[in-house]
């Protein structure tokens, strides 16, 4: 089964790390999400725009990622959490593709509630095509010293992957 394994990352690199620890264990082509015009530099400002784009719906303009979509069979996506909701950059992917005879597996990361991450990005996929398998939430520190200290147990994370390794 031919993967490829999407992702988008902003400040503490979380979601990009479990993509990586994904990619080391099950092999795939490992994407990074990047907007057209990139978010700011400056934390804050980032943040801002970060929740103005979800409170409106934003789908970001993407770059394009190198590779057909329709040349994989199963598509694992990740995405932090962003006012409760699934970063623009992974809306946008999930909302302009076409995803029919795909396997899509969903993961997000956050660092205190969920919100409707998952459930959003089911939908998304299944609206275009997806079949949704082995969907997963990682928690991370809200400690702001130590965002990038994850919460889920490295046990979870490793029997999550072998799952997708089967």
């Amino acid at each position: 089964m031919k993967t490829m394994i999407v992702y988008f990352s902003f400040t503490a690199g979380n979601t990009k790390r479990i993509a990586e620890k994904i990619q080391s264990v099950i092999g795939g082509d490992l994407i990074r999400l990047e907007t057209v015009v990139p978010y700011p530099t400056d934390y804050e400002a980032a943040v801002s725009q970060g929740q103005d784009e979800v409170n409106k719906g934003f789908k970001p303009k993407l770059k394009p990622l190198g590779v057909n979509i329709r040349e994989y069979d199963r598509i694992i996506v990740g995405t932090p959490t962003w006012w409760y909701k699934m970063a623009p950059a992974v809306l946008s992917f999930l909302s302009e593709n076409d995803f029919t005879g795909k396997l899509l597996v969903p993961y997000m990361t956050n660092a205190g509630w969920p919100g409707s991450v998952i459930q959003d990005m089911i939908e998304v996929a299944r609206k275009n095509g997806a079949t949704i398998e082995n969907p997963h939430e990682f928690k991370f520190s809200s400690d702001k010293r130590h965002y990038d200290r994850m919460v889920t147990s490295e046990t979870e994370l490793n029997q999550w992957i072998n799952q997708l390794n089967k």
